[in-house]
Parts: C-alpha cells; sequence; structure tokens
C-alpha cells in the first residue's frame, strides 16, 4: 500500500490528524489511533507489521483490531488516500 502523495498530513499536538486531498476538498479526520496507522502507511508498513505494532503499542488489543484496521484501510482506499 503507497499513500497518495498529493494528500497532506496533518498532525495536531493532541495526537488527532487530518487528511486533506487537495484534488477534491475532502478531509479525514484520524483519532490517535489511526493517526499511529497512517505513519505507518505513511513508512512502508505492511498490514501485519501494522497489527503488530498495534500490539506492542497497547495492553488492550481488541478481538476485533484485525477487522477494523482492515475496514480503515479499505476506507483510505476508497476516498483515495491510498494509491494501488
Amino acid at each position: 500500500m503507497k499513500i497518495n502523495p498529493m494528500i497532506v498530513y496533518r498532525k495536531e499536538f493532541d495526537g488527532n490528524a487530518l487528511l486533506f486531498n487537495p484534488d477534491n476538498g475532502d478531509t479525514f479526520g484520524l483519532n490517535p489511533t489511526a493517526s499511529f496507522i497512517w505513519e505507518l502507511l505513511n513508512d512502508g508498513s505492511s498490514r501485519d507489521e501494522i497489527i503488530n505494532a498495534l500490539r506492542e503499542k497497547t495492553t488492550d488489543f481488541p478481538d476485533n483490531m484485525e477487522d477494523d484496521v482492515e475496514e480503515f484501510i479499505a476506507a483510505l482506499k476508497g476516498k483515495g488516500y491510498l494509491a494501488e
């Protein structure tokens, strides 16, 4: 997965972030966990590497986290934030 190079990422002091697509003016808000995932994607991490990083970061890893990551990545693709 590659980040669409046109996307602007702005992280706020509280860990939340915004993605901005200048092509269509669309914005997408990220909570701290989603922001963490975005940064991993930006570094070239695979789905499995993201899951492992989340497991290391949290002591309370929800059973459905893998599905949540898949849904988040699908949403990013659907909005054009990730390039194929």
